[in-house]
């Protein structure tokens, strides 16, 4: 998928560039999203150049099970 020329400003790469950290803060808190180009996460697909759908893992649980 091409990245969209019009909207590339608002990626999570550009905003990381200008230093807007907060802001991407808090547009990744709970990612859905990879870019295919550059790995960054995000919860919106507009919100990256290449959205690659990032697996469910919920099933894994908290640990808790786990027994060392």
């Amino acid at each position: 998928m091409a990245c969209d020329e019009k909207r590339h400003k608002e990626h999570i790469c550009v905003l990381t560039v200008k230093g807007e950290l907060d802001l991407v803060h808090a547009l990744t808190l709970q990612p859905t999203i990879e870019c295919g180009k550059c790995g960054a996460k995000a919860s919106d697909p507009d919100l990256v150049c290449d959205p690659v759908q990032l697996p469910d893992v919920g099933w894994m649980g908290d640990g808790a099970d786990v027994k060392l």
